[in-house]
């Protein structure tokens, strides 16, 4: 590692150290996987006991997550398999090295593809307190230049998702420090989009107009300080709003 590349972790060390909220760790981390040339990034935190929901914090397209959910690809996920299994940054060409590719491992590799998600390969990350997390990459390049581009840059993401996951835990994810608040309406909105609904789904399930579910959305949005609904849900959940 050149003398540009340790400064550059420095600085993300830096950074991320000072993050204050979830919102900021997403930017921090999007900018500097786009400086090594990727495209997106997702956290996903399981934790040790069973009745805990796994945290999943993404810049991946927001139809895809949505989709992802309904369907609860994350119990085919081989992804998250292969992280249980070894301690050392992966390309996702090496999981059918490693294991038997299922049908619906199959599935979800196709619709990952149809939205721009060609390639990725993922650092997996044990502990502190039995929890494990999975910080992956990805972009739409072809297999061989991703894979060429994220071995090269291997060690930077291994340190980048070490001190990511730790400043993650530290913001009070398990005493819900932030206390943040949704009324009722707003927390069942909410908890539809977070079983994969779609707005006008939500809509004929709770007697509104789509509209309204949007101008719901957007309030949602304002209270909790995001973007985006996959962002809006990861954060209700680690703030114990909903239990999807």
């Amino acid at each position: 590692m050149n003398r540009p590349a340790f400064e550059a972790l420095d600085s993300f060390i830096y950074t991320i150290n000072a993050a204050q909220n979830l919102d900021e760790i997403l930017n921090i981390l999007q900018n500097i996987i786009k400086s090594y040339g990727f495209d997106r990034f997702t956290y996903w935190l399981r934790w040790a006991e069973i009745d805990k929901e796994p945290i999943a914090i993404t810049t991946y397209p927001e139809n895809f997550v949505n989709r992802y959910i309904a369907k609860d690809y994350q119990a085919h996920d081989m992804v998250g398999r292969l992280s249980s299994h070894t301690n050392t940054p992966f390309v996702w060409t090496d999981i059918s090295k490693r294991f038997e590719i299922t049908k619906m491992q199959k599935v979800l590799f196709d619709e990952s593809q149809s939205v721009g998600i060609q390639s990725g390969g993922s650092v997996p990350i044990h502990g502190p307190n039995q929890t494990q997390a999975t910080f992956s990459v990805v972009s739409d390049a072809d297999y061989k230049e991703f894979d060429k581009l994220f071995n090269h840059h291997r060690h930077e993401l291994h340190i980048i998702a070490a001190y990511a996951h730790e400043k993650i835990l530290s913001l009070g994810i398990d005493s819900h420090i932030n206390r943040a608040s949704l009324t009722t309406r707003e927390t069942e909105v909410l908890l539809w989009v977070s079983r994969g609904k779609t707005y006008w789904e939500i809509g004929r399930i709770l007697n509104i107009q789509e509209g309204t579910v949007k101008k719901y959305m957007q309030r949602i949005f304002d209270s909790l300080q995001v973007s985006n609904s996959s962002h809006a849900v990861a954060k209700a959940i680690i703030n114990g709003l909903i239990i999807p």
